[in-house]
């Protein structure tokens, strides 16, 4: 029956979310190199071919709680302020399409798996390396055995008021980016 008015009622008015923008990737690094991979090294992976306000002679980089973009001309462009953080572990950031008024937020995770760990445990012990006593499956647990991290990714704050084209470029984007940074930290 609410076709039957010409004007929509206030709840019509809203927009409604979008949902969030997910996407992960696992990288053979223990948590704290996956971390450092993420952070400080930053510039080595970022995909500026596809996100860049200036191509691809730009450099990122995380500096003063920003993930902040300079072009070959020193000009800066912040993407995203980080809002709160657990160092090592997760990072929040406000983000910031160039270009848009969108303001969306960003939060990025690391894991590491201990499936992994308790795989190669298994192995070990069907393989019989792991003697009499465990020793093998000991130093598996103890870092001599593959280790796994994954990174997690969350782009949340989405609304229907948002460019769609935008909203999807970053549904594309960020299976990309972490493709790239699993590439450069040592994955395939």
């Amino acid at each position: 029956m609410s076709g039957l008015f010409s004007h929509a009622s206030a709840d019509g008015d809203a927009p409604s979310d979008r949902p969030d923008i997910q996407a992960t990737v696992s990288v053979p690094a223990s948590a704290d190199h996956a971390w450092a991979g993420l952070v400080e090294h930053l510039h080595l992976w970022w995909p500026a071919d596809l996100l860049s306000r200036w191509g691809t002679d730009s450099f990122f980089d995380l500096e003063d709680n920003a993930l902040v973009e300079t072009s070959a001309e020193d000009d800066e462009n912040v993407w995203g302020e980080v809002t709160d953080s657990a160092s090592g572990q997760w990072m929040l950031l406000r983000w910031r399409a160039a270009g848009s008024t969108t303001i969306t937020d960003l939060r990025l995770g690391v894991r590491e798996d201990a499936g992994v760990l308790h795989r190669a445990r298994i192995e070990a012990a069907a393989e019989g390396t792991s003697g009499s006593g465990g020793a093998g499956v000991v130093d598996q647990a103890e870092g001599n055995g593959p280790v796994e991290t994954t990174l997690g990714l969350t782009h949340s704050g989405w609304t229907s008021a948002d460019p769609h084209d935008l909203y999807d470029f970053y549904r594309q984007f960020w299976p990309e980016a972490l493709a790239r940074y699993r590439r450069f930290m040592g994955g395939s």
